[in-house]
């Protein structure tokens, strides 16, 4: 297994974070500039499928030789895609409707090998429980600003953690780095991680 070029197609900083902690230290951040379409298809898995590979392949087209990797996260909650909140009483409204509830994080993501054109495209998916939720809780989050630039309304590496009762299946997928597929997509494509 040669030393690849790597590229994450995502400024996001904890998977930026994530993909130093399994050893990954040498990777370039490209940001993808393609534009998100959110009527493509009802389907959310679908959805999230078509975003993070049209993603990754729109950096893909800039390198002859590297490993693109490209994600699209989401949060379904009663059936229904939960974005971005559009101000506070919109995260709080989300937020108070969680309690002892569960809700659905899917996160697509494609791994690039642009020297053979191969393609890893998959998923995974965690539901997380949350426990009982107050109003002055949801009022107190909400005041340090971190529902508010997060789907869902809620960030798992931060504060919101306290008030989650349990997560079925894999923690990382929650963050939008399953750590364990990212790999072993990483050694079909004869990327050695140890040595980078």
């Amino acid at each position: 297994m040669s030393k690849r070029k790597i590229i994450l197609a995502s400024k996001s900083e904890r998977r930026r974070h994530l993909l130093k902690q399994i050893w990954i230290h040498d990777f370039e951040i490209v940001e993808s500039n393609y534009e998100e379409d959110m009527c493509l298809t009802c389907d959310h898995r679908e959805l999230a499928k078509i975003l993070s590979l049209n993603k990754g392949l729109d950096v893909a087209k800039k390198y002859d030789d590297a490993i693109i990797i490209s994600w699209d996260t989401f949060v379904v909650f009663d059936g229904k895609f939960i974005w971005k909140p559009k101000n506070k009483q919109d995260a709080r409204n989300t937020l108070k409707s969680y309690s002892w509830k569960d809700v659905l994080v899917i996160s697509w993501y494609a791994v690039i090998d642009t020297k053979t054109n191969t393609i890893i495209n998959d998923y995974s998916e965690v539901l997380v429980r949350f426990s009982a939720i107050t109003d002055e809780e949801i009022d107190d989050y909400i005041e340090t600003g971190e529902p508010l630039d997060k789907a869902g309304s809620f960030g798992m590496m931060h504060k919101w953690a306290v008030l989650i009762d349990s997560i079925n299946w894999d923690y990382y997928s929650v963050v939008a780095f399953p750590i364990n597929k990212i790999y072993l997509a990483l050694k079909e494509l004869w990327v050695n991680i140890l040595k980078y």
